[in-house]
């Protein structure tokens, strides 16, 4: 028997004293939520005042596919047209894996491409320098 993912993703979403939205993801960022989470962040980022930040929490995912990837890489491409940085927090090691085969870590995490290197050397999950 084989299991598949329920695709159950929780977003909570909280703004800090400086404008940074951060949102703890807990669950798997999968086709059939990755919108939701695409049209919650972007209604964030329209409405005024804008973030001047967004932090995601990973640290309670638990399965990202192809387009939980997709989005992810939508949401950076809206926080770089917004002019504000996205980060990925706190990240599993099965994301930085994924990040890693497809060749959007760096992309993704801002990390240089020398980390990124050393973090594919230390194996997905090891701690970026």
């Amino acid at each position: 028997m084989t299991a598949f993912p329920d695709g159950t993703l929780t977003l909570t979403a909280t703004t800090t004293a400086d404008g940074v939205l951060c949102a703890a993801l807990a669950g798997d960022l999968v086709w059939e939520n990755a919108d939701e989470l695409l049209d919650a962040v972007r209604a964030r980022l329209s409405a005024a005042p804008g973030p001047s930040g967004i932090r995601l929490d990973c640290a309670r995912m638990t399965l990202c596919d192809s387009t939980g990837l997709s989005a992810l890489l939508a949401l950076h491409r809206a926080a770089e047209a917004a002019g504000i940085p996205l980060r990925l927090d706190r990240r599993p090691p099965f994301l930085d894996r994924l990040l890693l085969l497809t060749g959007t870590y760096g992309h993704l995490t801002g990390l240089p491409a020398a980390a990124e290197a050393e973090q594919e050397a230390d194996g997905p999950g090891a701690p970026a320098p």
